[in-house]
């Protein structure tokens, strides 16, 4: 009777331990489980998050992009308009006036009304390159690249490898913007002498990459300072392409944009 009262007990411990087992076995699988279940949720609420982000990016892009449109047109069409005006008239002077000095005045106001009209032409062209949308991406490049190689201060020259692809008007406008914005920072920042521009069309993706031969900077040091560098940053991520920028003091700096070319951005 002993033995078997013994053996009972020694039987309800065993029970009793694996029921503990297999309960804290149970509470903790229960408490992975409901850690990956959050964390789950947790991903798909940032995920949720960034692409909202990037929608209400894209959206405010694309409103920039339509009023500087709106703005070039004005320019062009009223601001032009009355400058070619003034100049017709000046002319007029020039030719009825026969005392040397105000015809030489209006001669020499005609000068400077010319070089105004250059200058807003090149702004006109600056925030809507007209070849953009009928010759496509490098077209436009190569034009912008025509204006500024007149002012004889610097050399930018332009390569292309590859078949070139047109796509999306709005994303071709979106990388003419970046490459825009990275002249701009070569011309202002980097005291280069010479600026080139590569496109290579590849299956699938176009690489454009623009190059200084400027003094450089450490990139580090700008990250989370240079306003500029977020802007270029964002309007990647709404190509949903990659900016790679590598520069060091005294060397120069180049910047890589990867862009897929499979994608569509939604126009509206």
């Amino acid at each position: 009777m002993e033995v078997s009262g013994v053996s009972d007990i020694i039987l309800i411990l065993i029970i009793g331990t694996l029921g503990m087992v297999i309960m804290a076995l149970g509470i903790f699988f229960f408490f992975l489980f409901y850690q990956k279940k959050l964390l789950a949720h947790e991903l798909e609420l940032n995920r949720i998050k960034a692409e909202q982000q990037k929608e209400l990016l894209r959206i405010s892009i694309f409103a920039q992009e339509k009023e500087r449109k709106r703005f070039a047109e004005d320019l062009h069409d009223e601001i032009g308009a009355m400058l070619s005006a003034v100049k017709l008239n000046l002319g007029r002077i020039e030719k009825k006036s026969s005392e040397p000095e105000p015809k030489n005045l209006a001669s020499e106001t005609k000068s400077y009304l010319d070089e105004v009209i250059l200058q807003l032409r090149r702004i006109i062209r600056a925030m809507l390159p007209p070849s953009l949308e009928k010759f496509g991406l490098v077209q436009a490049v190569s034009e912008l690249i025509s204006w500024i190689n007149r002012t004889e201060t610097i050399d930018i020259q332009l390569r292309k490898s590859g078949e070139v692809i047109r796509f999306d008007s709005k994303r071709e406008l979106a990388v003419f913007r970046v490459i825009q914005e990275l002249i701009n920072n070569s011309l202002k920042y980097s005291g280069a002498s010479r600026i080139e521009i590569a496109f290579r069309f590849a299956t699938g993706a176009l690489w454009v990459m623009v190059s200084d031969n400027g003094k450089g900077f450490n990139p580090e040091e700008k990250k989370g300072s240079g306003l500029g560098l977020q802007n270029l940053q964002s309007r990647a991520s709404v190509l949903n392409g990659q900016l790679r920028l590598k520069s060091a003091p005294g060397k120069g700096t180049s910047t890589i944009l990867v862009l897929p070319l499979n994608e569509q951005t939604n126009d509206n």
